[in-house]
This record gives C-alpha cells, structure tokens and sequence, in this order.
C-alpha cells in the first residue's frame, strides 16, 4: 500500500484548484486548534503538497512527512519542511502536535498509526484527525452508495463512536470532536438530488448512483494523558 503512495506523481496534487473553500477550511482547523494547542510546533502526515502547512500562520513552527517524492518536492517549492516517508519509518521527531487530514482512511492498521502519533509527540502533545464519519446522516442515507467508500486507499472507515474509542484505548482524552463538511463537497443539493431521483433511476432500471459527499466528516482534536 505504501509503494502505491509512494509513487503517486505531482499530477495527483490538484493545488491550483484550491480555492476559498479549502482556505477557510483550513482557517476553520486552525481556529479550532488555538483553542486548545498550546505547543507551537506541528508534523502533517500526509502532507501532500503543503497546501494545508502553507495556509497555517507564521506562528506556527511546520514540519510535514510525505510518502510521496512528487509531493514533498511540490512543498519545498513553499519553502516548507517536509520529507520524504513516513511516521513509522522516520526518526523520533517529536512536536506540540499531530496532524493527519484524510490520513487515517488509507491506513491498514489505525492502532499501530496511533501508536506512532504517540512516539512523534511532546509530553501532553495533541492529534488532530480529519476523516469520514460513517454514523452521519448523510452516510447512513447512502449505506454502500456513500462515495467516501469508492474512494481509491479508504480501507479504514470510523464512526465518530469508533474514532473516539480507537484514540481512548491508546491513552488519548478527546479535547474536541465536530462533524463537518469536507471542502471537496459538492454540498447538500448535490445530495439531495441523488436521494430525490435515486427511485426515477431504479424504475428505469440504471445502476445505483453514488451519493456525493455532504457533512460526512469528522474533526477530533485529542490530548495524550500524562502517565
């Protein structure tokens, strides 16, 4: 799985059609990051091409991890920190925080991931998590036609229940947790429609439609417990 990430090229990155939507997006995860991160410095896993690292403010002290060479290049033309891997195959880097945006969902084993999110963080370090929430409406409505599940690498789908319990059982306290909507959603008319023509296509007898994206993700912000 890894050796797919690690050969996806820079045509994958898609940063010239990031707009507004993914910038007050990111304002929105760093907003709700202050309110309770008190450290300065931040690893991003999965970092892509930086654009998350890159809308962060200056106050921060950035450090992102790639598997991809095509992606960590595309962030050092932003002048940001970022190398080439993994958490489990880079040194012991430790930071005030953990950030993993659309991570966790490509990942064959979560508890070895939380796990080390663990070693890569200060003492009373925190993990912020974005990713799918199959216990939203909108998921549940969808059941097998939710598009987050033809989504290429998503092999790791939580509830919000199963995301919590998954960060409890390696020590982490749950700081913050907020269902939201993804900025590559289409938004809730392109959902509805489905939901309202989906009996049209069945009389027709076309193949199910897939059920776009619409507050079918969940933010958590978690702090590890001092032992």
């Amino acid at each position: 799985m890894l050796n797919a990430y690690s050969r996806v090229d820079g045509s994958y990155f898609d940063s010239e059609h990031i707009g507004q939507r993914h910038q007050e997006f990111y304002k929105w995860i760093e907003h709700l990051l202050e309110e309770h991160q008190a450290g300065r410095s931040i690893l991003d896993v999965g970092s892509g091409d930086g654009t998350f690292l890159s809308t962060l403010s200056d106050k921060w002290i950035k450090h992102g991890i790639e598997p991809s060479a095509a992606g960590a290049a595309l962030s050092r033309k932003k002048d940001l920190d970022v190398s080439i891997g993994t958490l489990s195959s880079s040194a012991p880097h430790r930071v005030d925080l953990i950030s993993a945006l659309d991570v966790i969902e490509h990942v064959v084993d979560p508890h070895m991931f939380i796990e080390s999110v663990k070693e890569h963080l200060n003492k009373n370090g925190t993990v912020l998590l974005l990713t799918g929430d199959a216990a939203s409406y909108a998921a549940r409505v969808a059941g097998p036609q939710w598009s987050y599940l033809r989504w290429c690498g998503h092999i790791s789908v939580f509830s919000a229940r199963g995301l919590r319990s998954l960060l409890e059982s390696h020590g982490f306290e749950i700081l913050d947790w907020q269902r939201c909507e993804h900025p590559s959603s289409p938004g809730v008319v392109a959902w509805w429609r489905v939901q309202v023509l989906e009996p049209l296509r069945r009389a027709l007898g076309r193949a199910k439609s897939w059920y776009p994206f619409w507050r079918d993700h969940q933010v958590v912000i978690a702090r590890l417990r001092q032992c």
